[in-house]
């Protein structure tokens, strides 16, 4: 008799919870949705500039000497008869 009860209200919980997350899904895509639409725009209205306004970004990635490239060390390959 346990086991049947048990069965029971498992699928209960089953139908319970299929239930909740069939009406909780459209507004959690609806809100991530809308999440990614302000930041799109506001990416957008930061991207746009007004006329002669200037802007300078800079490029931090090598502060060292730019003429100096590391490329590695030499090997010398000697052929083997």
């Amino acid at each position: 008799m346990a086991f049947i009860k048990f069965i029971i209200i498992a699928v209960g919980i089953y139908y319970l919870l299929k239930l909740i997350i069939r009406a909780m899904f459209p507004f959690l895509v609806q809100k991530t949705f809308d999440k990614m639409q302000k930041e799109a725009n506001r990416q957008q209205q930061e991207q746009e500039k007004k006329e002669g306004e200037v802007t300078i970004d800079k490029n931090s990635t090598n502060k060292s000497n730019p003429n100096k490239k590391d490329l590695g060390d030499y090997v010398d390959f000697e052929e083997v008869d």
